[in-house]
């Protein structure tokens, strides 16, 4: 592989690294290493993770994933997949060959929950301004990624929609910045707002409905070592039925609450608790109950004005 290239691009030397010795590139505090042998997945992946930093040879890999066939048979016929970390036992089922992506990224995201307990981490999407950050935990299907990605398409630093990763000793919070999943309504409200070339190809019926996967903006990959602590956490609600509500949550439920999206509490221990003692009292937190992006967008920026 060429020494001078720094990112990922599309060139074909990265396409044929994918299926020999793999590509090593960064992702925040983290060296990804994945290796793969179709043809599909390292076209969708070369263009999804484009423009991400290459690892230099100096920086240890704290990764490893390849993503293979269930079979030698199965590569060819019918193809079945699937995410392999070197793990005897591991979540990965199979899955249908045009779903490679979709491997890959729950692989990722297993490996990160699983393996980086320096960090307090929160299933949750996290965005910066003004060197302010804020935290968004929340289950799949409420309008977390959407809003992520829309608050990052407005002036916010992009930092993640998968995992908020928060540092104990500093309470500052690490970028995670990769690409973000949008599902099913939430694809063509994106889409709308992006070129078509930040969009990656959608997949269908996966167990979660139709995928696709919004490129990072350029910012958030160079900028991806700048640390933030936390001013606000928000819990959004995508309802376009309900009243829009902005509610502010005493200290002892925004406590309960965060502890329930916080991925690795019970391994952390005292640790976290401290921890999570620490960040509510330093944050005020907000149920948002709103009925459009524009409107999530314009409730956010309103309470950012008056955060600490």
């Amino acid at each position: 592989m060429g020494r001078d290239v720094r990112d990922i691009t599309r060139l074909p030397e990265h396409f044929r690294a994918l299926r020999r010795e793999g590509l090593r590139f960064r992702v925040g505090p983290f060296v990804a290493h994945v290796r793969t042998p179709f043809s599909r997945l390292r076209h969708d992946f070369l263009e999804t993770y484009e423009g991400f930093p290459l690892a230099s040879e100096a920086e240890a890999t704290t990764f490893h994933l390849q993503v293979r066939a269930t079979s030698p048979l199965r590569r060819w016929v019918r193809p079945k997949l699937m995410a392999d970390a070197g793990f005897a036992h591991t979540p990965f089922v199979p899955l249908p060959g045009d779903l490679g992506m979709l491997a890959m990224e729950m692989g990722l995201n297993w490996l990160v929950a699983t393996s980086s307990d320096r960090f307090l981490m929160f299933h949750a999407g996290l965005v910066e301004r003004d060197g302010k950050a804020i935290l968004m935990p929340g289950a799949s299907g409420i309008g977390k990624s959407t809003l992520t990605a829309g608050l990052s398409l407005s002036g916010w630093r992009f930092f993640t929609d998968e995992f908020g990763l928060l540092d104990p000793d500093t309470l500052a919070f690490h970028p995670h910045p990769r690409p973000i999943s949008l599902k099913n309504e939430s694809i063509p409200v994106l889409a709308e707002r992006v070129m078509p070339e930040r969009l990656s190809r959608p997949l269908h019926e996966t167990p979660k409905g139709t995928i696709r996967y919004l490129k990072p903006p350029r910012d958030a990959l160079e900028r991806m070592a700048e640390t933030a602590p936390a001013s606000l956490i928000l819990y959004p609600n995508y309802n376009p039925n309900a009243k829009s509500q902005v509610i502010e949550l005493p200290k002892h439920e925004a406590f309960a609450m965060v502890r329930g999206a916080a991925v690795n509490c019970d391994r952390l221990g005292e640790t976290a608790f401290r921890t999570l003692a620490a960040l509510t009292d330093r944050c005020r937190s907000f149920r948002l109950i709103y009925r459009s992006l524009d409107q999530a967008i314009r409730m956010v920026s309103d309470l950012m004005e008056h955060a600490p």
